[in-house]
């Protein structure tokens, strides 16, 4: 019944007086008490907030807040209860409630939130990201923002309440401010409000505690030979590097700061202070002849372009196979198809062919004994575990193709490749919106293979690209799947190098590229791993992230 009488008092508030409810009237016999029955909220919307106390903790009793309006979303109960509300685009007051409970105990918390002003209707400030988590050392933090319906150039103001937030500084796209260092092993909170003419957004800012163990930090993850990484330990919020340890995890030999690695490998460190240790710092250390790792043009973006993988079997005996050419041309020619896919030839119907490896006859053997889509030549096959294939029929490859294709993928991966001798060195970073184990594999492919094609119709058919020359993780022809990237966590990056050896004397090294395949586990496969995405890269090159829109 309390939540009843709640909802009547709140509306009887709303509609007959012109001011909302400033506290919660207290109930002797609630643990729950909530500091208001109605919160007000701008036109422009925002983050609103709800004081509470719990007087009496119940055992097993868990405080919870939902709503069933629309337009109040990401709802958080921490010391005190957050949503956000969004803008209002109607000149029409609206009223929404926040249902609050505790073990037995209900109560409801309406939110007012008024219409725009007629004259400033089309001004709104968007902010990317409305919500910052600072760590308990501080430092420099930075909020893009847009002023729709407003001139150009207009510049927003920035006000923070707080003393811990300084040093605001605001141009006509970002807002810059500096986080006081937290000495306290509280987390703490705070609102900076941004504001144009009668429009107003609020940036909320939470600080980690400082916490009481020690830390171990590196410039750098990745770094080459002879690079110098510079490490620092803390410890309660404060920086003790010069007295702490640094040691290798394995020989717990100790480090100078900053470190240069002479060996290439993954090294394993940790910091010791006060006979306390920290955690495990991980740092590849790759050759100093690899390739920049391609520059994100888009940290924040996640809509990548998805490349399936597309394999042809082949081979310069079969006469069936330049129907297959002339079909995968008229692919390629496509603009509707050419951007959602990457091909290999796998040349596995002829020893005599020029363009005949091991490795491809280990991939051809693959989709024929286990996947048992390959039952002749030429057979195209699509990704490592779909079910279908085609022969040269154009129809039927667009019908699988089109089973396939979609507009973006959640994970992409980055190329940079480097001939170095009798080598090609990858640098490849792996980026991918959600948290999933990978595997990869690098593919070591030709172009301009001169060989006679039997049942050729035009010269072109007798020059063979893509061909599969060697194979980066080990195969066999029950598993192509690749080898271990490892787990990658939500809306992160990774990076690493690795070195692709070219030990058949007959290729032409500067007609060479690499196909990089990236697989996870997919629910639709039986959990198998499947292709997740694929990136072309030729030799002396790099492909960045490539992404399908802006978000």
């Amino acid at each position: 019944m309390k939540r009843i009488l709640s909802i009547i008092a709140i509306w009887s508030v709303l509609f007959t007086a012109c001011e909302p409810i400033a506290e919660t009237p207290s109930n002797a016999e609630s643990n729950l008490m909530v500091a208001t029955n109605i919160v007000t909220m701008s036109a422009a919307g925002g983050v609103g907030e709800i004081i509470y106390t719990i007087s009496q903790p119940t055992e097993g009793a868990v405080l919870e807040a939902t709503s069933t309006s629309e337009w109040i979303s990401d709802i958080t109960v921490g010391e005190k209860i957050t949503f956000e509300v969004d803008a209002n685009t109607t000149t029409e007051q609206r009223v929404g409630f926040i249902n609050i409970s505790y073990g037995a105990e209900e109560y409801t918390v309406g939110v007012q939130q008024v219409g725009k002003d007629e004259g400033n209707s089309s001004i709104k400030i968007s902010l990317t990201p409305r919500k910052i988590t600072a760590p308990a050392m501080g430092g420099s933090q930075s909020v893009s923002y847009l002023i729709s319906g407003a001139e150009e150039g207009a510049i927003a103001k920035v006000k923070a309440t707080d003393e811990w937030i300084g040093d605001i500084e605001v141009d006509a796209e970002n807002i810059t401010f500096i986080v006081a260092k937290n000495s306290s092993t509280q987390k703490r909170e705070t609102k900076i409000q941004v504001s144009y003419s009668t429009a107003e957004a609020t940036i909320t800012v939470t600080q980690e505690g400082a916490v009481n163990e020690v830390i171990l930090t590196a410039s750098t993850t990745t770094a080459r030979v002879g690079q110098s990484v510079t490490l620092r330990v803390e410890y309660a919020g404060e920086d003790v590097t010069s007295e702490a340890k640094i040691c290798d995890y394995y020989t717990h030999k100790e480090f100078s700061n900053p470190v240069t690695f002479s060996e290439v490998g993954e090294y394993a460190l940790y910091a010791k202070y006060n006979d306390m240790s920290s955690k495990l710092v991980s740092i590849t250390v790759f050759t100093a002849s690899a390739p920049d790792f391609p520059v994100d043009s888009d940290a924040s973006n996640y809509n990548f372009k998805y490349r399936m993988l597309l394999i042809d079997h082949t081979g310069t005996d079969c006469g069936y196979c330049p129907l297959m050419m002339s079909s995968l041309k008229q692919l390629e020619d496509n603009p509707a198809y050419n951007d959602y896919f990457n091909i290999a030839m796998a040349h596995s119907y002829n020893s005599s062919d020029p363009s005949y490896s091991s490795t491809a006859v280990t991939i051809s053997g693959y989709y024929r004994n286990t996947i048992k889509t390959l039952t002749g030549y030429p057979t195209l096959t699509y990704n490592y575990q779909y079910k279908e294939s085609a022969g040269s029929n154009i129809t039927y490859i667009l019908t699988n193709f089109n089973k396939l294709k979609k507009e973006s993928q959640d994970a992409g991966v980055a190329v940079a490749a480097k001939l170095d001798g009798d080598k090609v060195v990858v640098s490849a970073s792996l980026k991918s919106k959600r948290a999933r184990h990978f595997k990869f594999n690098v593919l070591l492919l030709e172009d301009n293979i001169y060989g006679s094609q039997y049942g050729a119709t035009e010269s072109w058919m007798n020059y063979h690209n893509n061909a599969i020359r060697s194979s980066y993780a080990p195969i066999t022809s029950s598993d192509i799947s690749g080898t271990e990237w490892g787990y990658v966590g939500a809306s992160s990056v990774q990076h690493k190098v690795i070195e692709l050896p070219i030990e058949n004397s007959r290729i032409v090294k500067s007609n060479c590229k690499v196909l990089v395949i990236i697989t996870a586990q997919d629910a639709n496969y039986d959990n198998k791993y499947e292709v997740v995405n694929t990136t072309m890269c030729e030799l002396d090159q790099s492909v960045p992230f490539e992404y399908r829109d802006a978000q």
